[in-house]
């Protein structure tokens, strides 16, 4: 039953892969056509938004390189800001529309 819902686990955690470069946030799966969740990383990159209402997009991104060890440049960094605040603004407006329905 345990190795049953591992495996369900891992299959709900992998996300198809879109495009050649991996995202901050993820690594590439066995299967080279999915990409994994890091979870250090992805709480890094929380971290980071809050830090960007006090610092600038160039020291959050050395900041993010030095906690996450891995590197992440400025405009990589803005651009990941950017992508998540937008799917989110998608998401939240798909909810509201689903409630008025």
């Amino acid at each position: 039953m345990e190795f049953s819902y591992y495996q369900l686990k891992i299959t709900l955690t992998k996300i198809k892969r879109k495009a050649r470069t991996i995202p901050f946030g993820y690594k590439l799966s066995e299967d080279k056509d999915y990409i994994e969740p890091i979870e250090s990383e992805l709480k890094a990159l929380e971290k980071a938004k809050e830090y960007l209402k006090t610092c600038s997009y160039r020291e959050v991104a050395i900041w993010l390189t030095k906690a996450a060890g891995r590197y992440i440049s400025y405009v990589g960094l803005r651009k990941r800001v950017k992508r998540d605040s937008t799917s989110k603004a998608k998401e939240e407006s798909q909810t509201q529309s689903q409630a008025v329905s």
